[in-house]
């Protein structure tokens, strides 16, 4: 039997209720990730990136299809197992960054682990050298501009050692320069072998990912990879996924 991709989304439909209206963030979308890649997520606001990543990443659950991550179908776990297992295998990047306005820097990189015994605070402060914030420890949030917060949230999402790393929108509230600098610090993660999944309307993030997926009104409606060539297309498949 050949390998399984990292993650698949097979035909997932999720909707959101607004008022009296019902919206559908993904109608039948199906998508093969193989471990190693870097996706970029694009598409209009609304269009389904965000409700993607949260299925992907067992913050949330679709209202049918499945969700495969590491060959596990985390929608069926329970919620300690699902918790159990975003803890191990997947880190997040939040666009407006989720950090606790009372904790240090270094403090909110040990957020995820706050409730073990022992702490690798070492670690912690060696992922904030690493994202060029050697100097800023002790700082609060309120004291860190945009980048420097959005820094923070990297090495928080980096903490646990994920194989995955879902980031949206990260360049969304930082300027260019710093945005620039975010997307080289992706591209070492992801030779480093890290899978990361970026859903971003920043033609820059998209530019540097090996596949681009684009999405509207929660489905595909192009994709493209690079390969030795250049950029190789990938059609939608029925149900919304991408051909392999």
């Amino acid at each position: 039997m050949p390998d399984r991709p990292l993650i698949e989304t097979v035909d997932l439909v999720k909707t959101y209720r607004v008022g009296s209206s019902t919206v559908k963030a993904l109608d039948h979308f199906s998508i093969d990730i193989e471990e190693g890649e870097m996706v970029a997520i694009m598409g209009p606001s609304g269009s389904g990136k965000t409700s993607l990543l949260n299925l992907i990443g067992a913050l949330d659950r679709p209202d049918s299809g499945t969700v495969r991550v590491k060959n596990v179908e985390i929608d069926r776990l329970g919620e300690e197992q699902r918790a159990r297992f975003r803890k191990h295998n997947i880190g997040f990047i939040f666009q407006f960054f989720n950090l606790i306005p009372s904790l240090t820097a270094i403090e909110n990189v040990l957020v995820p682990i706050m409730f073990e015994k022992e702490k690798p605070t070492r670690k912690a402060a060696d992922l904030l050298e690493r994202v060029g914030l050697g100097d800023r420890f002790d700082h609060l949030p309120g004291m860190l501009s945009g980048g420097e917060r959005q820094r923070v949230a990297i090495a928080r999402a980096l903490i646990n050692d994920p194989l995955i790393i879902l980031a949206d929108e990260p360049t969304g509230n930082i300027d260019s320069e710093t945005a620039r600098e975010i997307v080289s610090l992706f591209k070492e993660l992801n030779d480093e072998g890290k899978t990361l999944v970026l859903a971003t309307h920043d033609r820059l993030v998209a530019g540097r990912a090996k596949v681009m997926v684009k999405i509207r009104d929660g489905r595909m409606v192009r994709g493209k990879a690079h390969s030795r060539d250049g950029m190789m297309s990938l059609s939608p498949k029925e149900g919304g996924g991408r051909e392999k």
